[in-house]
């Protein structure tokens, strides 16, 4: 039995999808149940890093647990150590944890400095373990839609890196091999679609599937910072967000081949990302 942590999140529910379309057991766990939209026949539980509590329910009988920590606070990688207590004492023997790709690249800003303590906890978990560290997700332009659908203007923050982002449904193909075939004990991987991308180029490709053009628009940090505060939206987190995308323009243009070794087809294009879900732009 596998449990999939985060399963009604972006890569959590293609995982999901992906294990029960190959018939492997699986576990969804998110903490609320009742507001999941997974495949029939799933397995949905409720269970929480934070309530200690839920977990050995969730955990009975499983082996393998993708683990997706749905944040990091000032205490640390407090779930991941939660997580990682209740998972020895119910028997499991592998964990896969999703992780940034910052920190194989040495970032220091909070969010990645927050993923590499949570790799520690697994790490030294005595359990088998994998890491699996993608670069930015595709799902990134979801905060460019409303602006495209209104103004058909994308507004990029000044320094935004060349990007080679990634389609979720890839890293849940990944880490569906990793949780269902041997070889990856003791391995970290950086995960990366097959083309890098810089603002300009992303915008092009909506507006190719839009049919219309797309302005790219710079801003700088301190404007958008004001614009999303505006919004209601700002605060530690985008802050972090910020300087992450300032440290990330060293490294998030490399392409890894991690995707094509791993499953055997070459990642998707952010093209196919958008004509998905070219419904959010209007």
């Amino acid at each position: 039995m596998i449990l999939v942590t985060g399963a009604t999140g972006n890569v959590g529910s293609e995982l999901v999808t992906r294990l029960a379309a190959e018939g492997v057991p699986v576990r969804a766990m998110t903490r609320s149940p009742e507001k999941a939209s997974l495949p029939t026949g799933v397995e949905v539980v409720a269970g929480d890093f934070d309530k200690p509590e839920t977990l050995p329910a969730a955990l009975a009988g499983v082996e393998r647990v993708f683990v997706v920590p749905p944040g990091y606070g000032a205490d640390g990688p407090v779930q991941e150590t939660t997580l990682v207590t209740a998972a020895r004492e119910a028997g499991v023997t592998h964990l896969v944890k999703l992780s940034t790709s910052g920190v194989g690249f040495g970032a220091t800003d909070p969010l990645t400095s927050g993923h590499r303590a949570g790799e520690q906890i697994v790490r030294e978990s005595g359990l088998a373990w994998t890491i699996l560290r993608p670069g930015t997700f595709m799902i990134y332009l979801h905060g460019y839609a409303d602006t495209i659908a209104k103004q058909r203007t994308m507004y990029v923050t000044e320094g935004d890196p060349v990007s080679a982002m990634i389609h979720p449904r890839d890293i849940a193909s990944v880490a569906a091999k990793v949780l269902t075939t041997a070889g990856h004990d003791g391995r970290a991987y950086t995960l990366t679609g097959g083309e890098a991308l810089s603002p300009e180029r992303q915008g092009e490709i909506v507006g190719e599937a839009l049919g219309q053009e797309i302005k790219v628009v710079e801003r700088t940090a301190a404007q958008t910072q004001a614009e999303f505060d505006r919004l209601g939206w700002g605060g530690p987190r985008l802050k972090a967000l910020l300087e992450l995308k300032r440290q990330s323009a060293a490294w998030d243009w490399k392409i890894s081949d991690s995707v094509e070794k791993i499953t055997g087809t070459a990642p998707l294009t952010l093209r196919t990302w958008v004509n998905e879900n070219i419904g959010i732009f209007g």
